[in-house]
């Protein structure tokens, strides 16, 4: 062998050495690169410290198509959190394109799908992450949602926002599964309120399946005789009370709702003779500039009823600006009530609900059961009509610590009804999901903000796209061999 087939075969050997020792120093020392102009894949701080300290395994099954708006960021942001820890698992399944695969996790965790209007299947979830007997769902909604303050005043002009919130999902997901408790929210009991047993007459069977899939737990808590609420609560909610609390269970809750606690109370008119009795309640929610009023809601306007009486069932259409209530906007269906009373709302709370121009409040109930025409009369109570309302009690301290919690006021607890919430037309379900997201703070769970970016989608017509065909395709190739001739024949002469 000639001394050049020597140096020949040793600087081969160095290559292939080179070789592999970059693809294995790059297998330990993985790096990528975010070349977006929101830093949509630079993962916070937080996410690296929780993924570094991740002691458990997890596993993250994926359900969206690859097809689907959060496919590509989800499936890029994945394979960032598998670069800071191997404790992270990923399968991705399509229910549409694998069947029987999802057929066997649905049936082992309980997932549904459908069939959507193209024909294709799709998961009710867009995600699951796993570890041991702990599971966390995360939505579509989790993952990316329109910010309505983009669409306000002279923001709008700039072009609709839309928050990405896949890191803090994903992140918020992997913290309930291997350090967090289950999200619980506390009913309380002993008032003649809805229970939590399937068989009462006012159950909520049907809201705790469907706050199951949101992995909150409702638990029934007494008031009377406690000295503290329950800790373990993120939220405590009244529904429906046909007693009224008594002052020692007021301030209890009262307690609770200045410590940082967050309240749901959703009252009822309960009927005594020829006027609505009290709650017990009154004080709290006047402490925070929300009055229950003793009236019943009429409503006189036949689009927003559901039956010839106007105060048995009415559709509320008519949502507040608060980013709690926004979504029900977007969705343009009515929540139902039945048998409402009204609120009053002043400057410190904000309205959610309201009904109709049309609509009143009847404080003298015998105007009502005479069977006349409904009408304003004296002392009823005189539109804007307010249904629902929120006192967000939460003032910062010279030294930044928050103080108090968050209170939302509804005049009614029949929304809750499991005919209510399984109508597909009306967004009863919705309502509640909004209260109990609120109420429970989940995004507290991980500090991550959301990233923001143009929901500005780039639209390309039949002609433009031939254009681009006939430029890419066609010209630039043909280009390129011309101008490969015309080098060709210069050399040639």
């Amino acid at each position: 062998m000639s001394a050049a087939q020597i140096r020949a075969v040793i600087g081969s050997a160095l290559v292939a050495f080179i070789l592999v020792l970059v693809n294995y120093v790059s297998s330990r020392r993985f790096e990528r690169f975010d070349l977006t102009r929101d830093q949509l894949f630079t993962l916070s701080e937080r996410s690296k410290a929780l993924l570094h300290e991740l002691d458990k395994p997890v596993d993250l099954y994926v359900f969206l198509g690859s097809g689907e708006q959060s496919y590509a960021e989800l499936k890029e942001l994945i394979s960032r959190y598998r670069a800071q820890t191997d404790k992270l698992t990923p399968y991705f399944v399509d229910p549409d394109r694998e069947p029987a695969r999802f057929k066997l996790l649905a049936e082992k965790y309980g997932l549904r799908a459908a069939a959507q209007e193209n024909g294709q299947t799709e998961a009710e979830l867009a995600a699951l992450v796993v570890s041991g007997d702990k599971r966390w769902s995360i939505t579509r909604d989790d993952l990316v949602d329109v910010d309505y303050d983009s669409l306000e005043g002279d923001k709008r002009a700039e072009g609709a926002k839309v928050n990405v919130k896949t890191e803090q999902a994903l992140s918020g997901a992997i913290v309930q599964v291997t350090s967090g408790r289950a999200t619980a929210v506390c009913t309380t009991e002993g008032h003649g309120e809805w229970s939590l047993t399937d068989s009462a007459d006012r159950s909520l069977a049907a809201a705790r399946e469907e706050l199951k899939r949101e992995n909150i737990e409702l638990k029934a808590i007494e008031t009377r005789g406690k000295a503290s609420v329950d800790p373990g609560c993120d939220a405590v909610f009244v529904l429906g009370p046909q007693k009224a609390f008594a002052d020692e269970e007021r301030a209890l809750l009262e307690t609770y709702l200045a410590g940082g606690g967050n309240l749901l109370l959703a009252l009822d008119p309960v009927i005594d003779g020829e006027q609505v009795a009290i709650t017990g309640l009154e004080a709290l929610t006047l402490k925070h500039d929300i009055t229950l009023h003793r009236d019943v809601l009429v409503e006189l306007d036949r689009e927003h009823l559901l039956s010839p009486s106007p105060v048995e069932a009415a559709l509320i259409t008519n949502f507040g600006n608060h980013a709690l209530v926004r979504p029900l906007t977007a969705l343009r269906a009515p929540v139902v009530v039945q048998v409402a009373r009204t609120l009053g709302v002043g400057s410190q709370a904000t309205a959610l609900l309201d009904a109709s121009d049309k609509a009143y409040g009847e404080t003298n109930l015998s105007r009502i059961s005479a069977g006349d025409d409904p009408k304003p009369g004296e002392g009823s109570i005189e539109p804007p009509i307010h249904l629902a309302a929120l006192a967000d009690t939460k003032p910062k301290t010279d030294k930044g610590d928050a103080l108090g919690g968050r209170l939302i006021v509804i005049g009614d607890a029949e929304w809750l009804s499991p005919q209510a919430l399984q109508q597909p037309q009306l967004a009863n379900v919705d309502l509640l999901a909004s209260f109990t997201g609120f109420l429970t703070e989940r995004e507290a769970l991980i500090a991550i903000a959301p990233r923001k970016i143009d929901a500005q989608a780039m639209m390309i017509t039949e002609d433009g796209l031939f254009g681009v065909f006939l430029r890419v395709v066609l010209l630039m190739p043909l280009a390129a061999l011309v101008l490969g001739v015309g080098v060709w024949w210069q050399r040639r002469q």
